[in-house]
């Protein structure tokens, strides 16, 4: 393997990983113009969140072990291809039915993404290298999320929804290029040849016991359950609720956004003095005391809109760093089936993600309440996980460069 760039890596993986924060932050300032477009209701156009989380469900638990066979680069060739066909198609859909099966297609080929950047990062690294590594992908990928509703609004001003779509069918493309020429294969020709995707199946029973994997990848999972469901519902309570115009959600939706960045990257930098399952442990439970602090001042005499955004911003910092340490711990001890692992933890992830803002599609009454009862609830048992399960403390060097 020719020498590794951590920065060509970074903004490789970082491209690839950002399709699903684009492909869902972006658009979300026009959802209630395209259920005016497409004769639908807020809940029904909703539902394309969920279904695009659906999507990244099925496709990770695929790619992640025919990835550790064929390598990981082939995958994103493909997985990206689905992607830019899934956004033409919602582009050009004319009814929500059809909207939905081609988000349905988006995320299967998005998901490539989060899969294949954990899976390669664990090709290389291990330990606090790792976890700086992901720390920066995550940083990149953060951006996503900031610059997209913005983004998203101003093509709105623009031309209209449909032209989002179109974007991202041209953000994929770059991706796709930058990989196949900036991006080397990372899976050594070794390990391929003895991987067997058709064994994956006994390697998700295994990790689904394992105690070096499950705490971990379950704490992210309801981390990620809330998290999705503040991506399927936060509009309708900033715009629909609080008054805010799509461009000044775009811009609260940003902060919250800068919030788990800086988690992430602070994340990273406290492992060496507390520990990665410290860190994690402590994350977790300002996850989950903010959502329900948020919930009770709702309960009991209305959250306004600047507590609101505080309490917020305190929860999406702190998920930041449950992303970062989490993903780190969970793919620690499985190098040898690396892409299995790393399909396992993002579909569990995702499949929450699709749980969570389904809840909130269902569950809408045009109040904050259930929004944010969802939220609180998925975050209280990731911290009881976090808190319960994680066992001891195990240190690791600063720096570690680990080829199996």
């Amino acid at each position: 393997m020719k020498h590794v760039n951590t920065l060509t890596m970074a903004v490789g993986l970082g491209s690839i990983t950002a399709l699903a924060p684009l492909a869902t932050d972006m658009y979300l300032p026009a959802l209630p113009l395209i259920a005016k477009d497409l004769a639908a209701s807020d809940g029904a156009i909703s539902y394309s969140v969920m279904t695009f989380f659906a999507g990244f469900t099925i496709g990770q638990l695929f790619y992640g072990p025919i990835s550790d066979r064929t390598g990981r680069k082939p995958m994103v060739y493909v997985a990206v291809a689905l992607f830019i066909l899934g956004s033409l198609g919602t582009m050009l859909s004319q009814s929500v039915e059809a909207m939905l099966v081609w988000r349905l297609i988006q995320g299967l080929g998005g998901s490539v993404g989060m899969v294949t950047s954990m899976a390669m990062v664990r090709d290389l690294y291990t330990g606090q290298t790792a976890a700086k590594l992901l720390a920066i992908i995550m940083m990149i990928t953060g951006l996503a999320p900031i610059i997209a509703p913005i983004v998203g609004s101003m093509i709105l001003l623009i031309s209209g929804w449909r032209a989002i779509f179109a974007f991202f069918a041209v953000f994929g493309l770059f991706s796709l290029a930058y990989i196949r020429f900036a991006v080397p294969e990372t899976r050594m020709a070794e390990l391929r040849q003895h991987s067997r995707p058709g064994h994956a199946v006994i390697h998700y029973a295994r990790l689904l016991t394992s105690s070096h994997f499950i705490p971990f990848a379950g704490t992210l999972a309801l981390a990620q359950g809330g998290f999705f469901a503040y991506v399927g519902g936060s509009s309708a309570v900033f715009i629909n609720l609080k008054g805010l115009s799509p461009q000044m959600f775009s811009l609260a939706f940003g902060v919250n956004a800068i919030g788990m960045a800086i988690g992430a990257q602070g994340g990273a930098r406290l492992i060496g003095p507390l520990g990665a399952r410290n860190v994690a442990r402590i994350a977790a439970s300002a996850y989950a005391l903010s959502l329900i602090a948020l919930l009770g001042i709702e309960l009991t005499i209305g959250a306004s809109l600047w507590v609101m955004m505080v309490l917020f911003f305190i929860s999406m910092t702190a998920m930041g760093a449950i992303l970062t340490n989490c993903n780190m711990l969970a793919m620690e001890a499985h190098g040898q089936i690396a892409g299995v692992a790393a399909a396992l933890a993002g579909a569990l992830g995702f499949g929450l993600g699709a749980v969570g803002s389904g809840l909130v599609s269902a569950f809408a009454d045009g109040t904050a309440v259930p929004l944010l009862a969802i939220m609180a609830a998925f975050a209280t048992l990731a911290a009881l996980v976090a808190l319960t399960s994680f066992g001891r403390e195990v240190m690791h060097p600063m720096a570690h460069a680990h080829h199996e």
